[in-house]
This record gives structure tokens, sequence and C-alpha cells, in this order.
């Protein structure tokens, strides 16, 4: 019994710093943007320097994953809550860095001479994104089931206010530069979003045991 609460110990300790890391992720887009709506490169950077604790606690964390998987060798709803976790935290660090990219595209992108409207789209972008991500790292840590059905609506308005923008942008009226960058910087969103939902898939599959379908 003792053998079987350590053990249970142990998972939740994986969830809980898998939460900790998604949310630093978490907490970084709706800054990340503001900075990049703003063409503010030293605040951008300073916040997405943030993205290193992110890959390093997450290595940190697949090693204790591993070795929990060599010393207990789970089965059943337990060793599905690992694979998990292992692949949400795959989902955390790719977020991270997509932020970082948004971050980095201000070395050839001035987004305060872009047009009013392009700016706002991408601020919403950067909001809806972010909410994706919020409620996959609540998902987490309420282990609710239920939560990618209802996260797929985000980010079906995130699929919907890129196609918005990238139709803005080829309907005429904006400069190469401008239709090159916001493509860019609306996939970078769409993929973080997409990651949002991935994790909150996986906590299906590890609760229901249904094979999540790809994001």
């Amino acid at each position: 019994m003792h053998s079987r609460q350590a053990f249970q110990q142990q998972l939740d300790a994986i969830d809980v710093e898998l939460c900790d890391i998604a949310m630093i992720v978490s907490t970084l887009v709706e800054p990340v943007t503001a900075a990049f709506l703003r063409a503010d490169v030293r605040a951008a950077g300073e916040i997405v320097a943030a993205d290193d604790e992110v890959d390093a606690r997450g290595l940190g964390l697949e090693d204790e994953c591993l070795a929990l998987l060599a010393r207990q060798a789970p089965v059943a709803g337990d060793l599905r809550r690992v694979v998990a976790v292992l692949r949400s935290i795959a989902d955390v660090q790719r977020a991270g860095d997509l932020l970082g990219h948004v971050a980095a595209s201000l070395a050839w992108v001035h987004p305060p001479s872009m047009p009013r409207d392009l700016r706002a789209m991408i601020g919403r972008l950067g909001v809806v994104a972010g909410d994706v991500f919020a409620g996959a790292v609540a998902a987490w840590a309420a282990h609710d089931a239920l939560a990618a059905v209802e996260l797929q609506a985000l980010d079906d308005e995130v699929d919907h206010l890129q196609k918005s923008l990238l139709t803005s942008l080829y309907s005429g009226g904006h400069s190469a530069e401008d239709a090159v960058s916001v493509a860019l910087i609306c996939r970078y969103y769409e993929r973080i979003a997409d990651h949002g939902v991935e994790m909150a898939r996986q906590v299906t599959y590890f609760v229901t045991g249904e094979r999540p379908a790809p994001a």
C-alpha cells in the first residue's frame, strides 16, 4: 500500500511539473504579442528568455518520466498518464519556441507601421491562441477529459482569424513585406493553439484510453 501511495505521489508530481512549465508558456503569449505589436525588441527578448527555463525543465521532466517507466513499469491508466505527459512536454516546448519566433520576427518587420486592421487581428489572434493554451493547462490540472472538445471551438476561431488575415493580405493594399511577415506570424499562432489542443487531447487519452485525433 505504501509503495502504491508513493507511486501515486510521483504521478501527481509529474502532472504538477508539466502544468507549471506549461503555465510559463501560457502567461507569455499575451506579453509577447503586446511587445511584438509595439516593436519592443528588448521586452520581447526578455520575455522569451524564459523559454530557456521551459526547455531545461522540460528535459528534466522527460528524464523523470523515463525513470518512472523504468522503475515502476506502470500499466493501463498509469502508463497512459506517463506517456501523455511525455507527449505534452513536446507540445509545451514547441509552443515556447513558436513564441520565440514571434519575437525574433521583429528583426525584419516593424508592426507599428502595419495597417490598423492587421494589427488588431494579430492582437486578437494572440488572445485566442493564448486562451487555447491556458485551457490546455487547466485541462491537465483538472484531468478534464472533455476539455479538448471545448478547446477545438476556440482553435477553430484561430483558424478563422488566420484565414481572414490572409484574405485581407491577398486582397491587395498591403506591401509584400507585410504579407509575408503576417502570414508567418499567423502560422506561429495557429501552431501554438494546435499544441494546446493536442495537450488537451492527451488528457482525454490518459483518462479514457481513447486515441486522440491529431491536431
